[in-house]
């Protein structure tokens, strides 16, 4: 790091009340050299110039550090999710070591990423690769956390109701968000809401949400509701008892057997269709892809394509594209690939990695679906 660029880091960290040591700064600064190196390969955190890094990534992600210490249980769980390459998981464990820190992300580039800055910056925090939606229905986590941070995933309703099933009751939940966002959208009980200096953080906002005893968009009387129609309904069965002679063993046999039949013929067929339909919207999406790449290279009349993934939906600078804001998601249906919109740089020669993502090659302005299996009609994805 720079004496310039520490200089920054000082300021910023001094205005949030931190203290750091030298081992730490040797850290951040580590930190900040592969995730440049990781960045031009893999297209973890987009185009970045190194103040951005320490002001939009590093400063960004402890600026939530006074809000955690409001909780004076020293070894309390914290869950970070969707934390991409590492924010703000990775410079709270460096801040915070005796904190318990887990860091959960969707893409396997960047989890190996994040295990690969483990053992680097000498740190042990947790890497979990998968779907919030999915994990917090296990037991290990769910209900486990003191805290769960958030930083601009998703839109604020769906952002309560993904991250509150991972809370302790009482744990807090930390999102960091867009000063433009309506904080009215918010369920929870907000306990605090904070705004850095607008000339360090432009834009961004902290809100802390406690969990209550009661789970988001729960109705308070619905056990009791619930109990009353089991009441009424046992009543009703009881009168007409007599009355209700049931099926025949022969008849039931019958029936489940048109079932399973009907289901074996619908099943496989409805899945194929899902498929067929999911295969659909990704060739659209990349033909449109292919569209935006031609666009750029003819308006700089063939001086050059986009020059990486990360700058064929960057609307700035002299030599972005201006065609198209965000990357799509690829769509397959294969249960091996989740849906995702991440793009990988490639190399012309270089072997697909089949993440089920985009695939790019520069220097011929290539998109292409990095997949190995073939669809429904047999064929070849990547060779779309």
């Amino acid at each position: 790091m720079t004496p310039e660029l520490l200089k920054i880091f000082l300021k910023g960290i001094q205005f949030f009340k931190i203290e750091t040591t030298q081992e730490q700064i040797g850290q951040f600064s580590l930190f900040l050299e592969e995730l440049k190196k990781w960045n031009t390969k893999f297209n973890l955190i987009g185009p970045a110039t190194d103040e951005e890094i320490i002001t939009k990534h590093f400063l960004d992600s402890l600026s939530i550090i006074p809000a955690i210490k409001s909780i004076t249980k020293q070894n309390c769980n914290i869950l970070d999710i969707g934390t991409g390459a590492g924010f703000p998981g990775i410079p709270l464990k460096i801040m915070l070591p005796e904190k318990s820190i887990t860091l959960l992300d969707s893409s396997r580039k960047k989890t190996e990423f994040l295990r690969y800055l483990n053992k680097r910056l000498g740190i042990k925090a947790e890497i979990v690769c998968g779907i919030a939606e999915e994990i917090n229905k296990k037991a290990e986590y769910n209900e486990t956390q003191d805290i769960v941070t958030a930083r601009a995933v998703a839109k604020i309703h769906k952002i309560e109701k993904l991250c509150l099933p991972f809370l302790k009751k009482g744990g807090l939940l930390i999102l960091q968000i867009s000063t433009k966002s309506d904080i009215k959208e918010i369920k929870g009980e907000i306990m605090e809401k904070f705004e850095p200096q607008p000339n360090m953080l432009p834009g961004r906002t902290i809100v802390t949400i406690r969990k209550g005893s009661i789970p988001l968009n729960t109705n308070s009387n619905s056990e009791i509701i619930l109990k009353k129609e089991v009441t009424k309904s046992s009543v009703k069965t009881n009168k007409n008892k007599n009355r209700y002679t049931g099926f025949t063993l022969i008849e039931l046999m019958i029936v489940v057997a048109i079932i399973g039949i009907l289901a074996a013929v619908a099943i496989p067929k409805f899945a194929q269709m899902i498929r067929k339909a999911k295969e659909g919207k990704t060739k659209g999406e990349l033909a449109n892809l292919r569209s935006v790449v031609t666009l750029y290279f003819s308006e700089l009349e063939g001086f050059q394509y986009p020059q990486n993934a990360a700058a064929i939906t960057n609307p700035t600078g002299p030599l972005q594209t201006k065609y198209i804001n965000s990357m799509p998601s690829v769509k397959l249906g294969i249960s091996e690939h989740r849906d995702t919109a991440d793009m990988d740089d490639f190399n012309e020669g270089d072997t697909s990695t089949d993440l089920g993502n985009w695939g790019y090659i520069s220097i011929k302005g290539k998109v292409f679906v990095n997949c190995i299996h073939t669809d429904t009609r047999g064929e070849l994805i990547s060779g779309w």
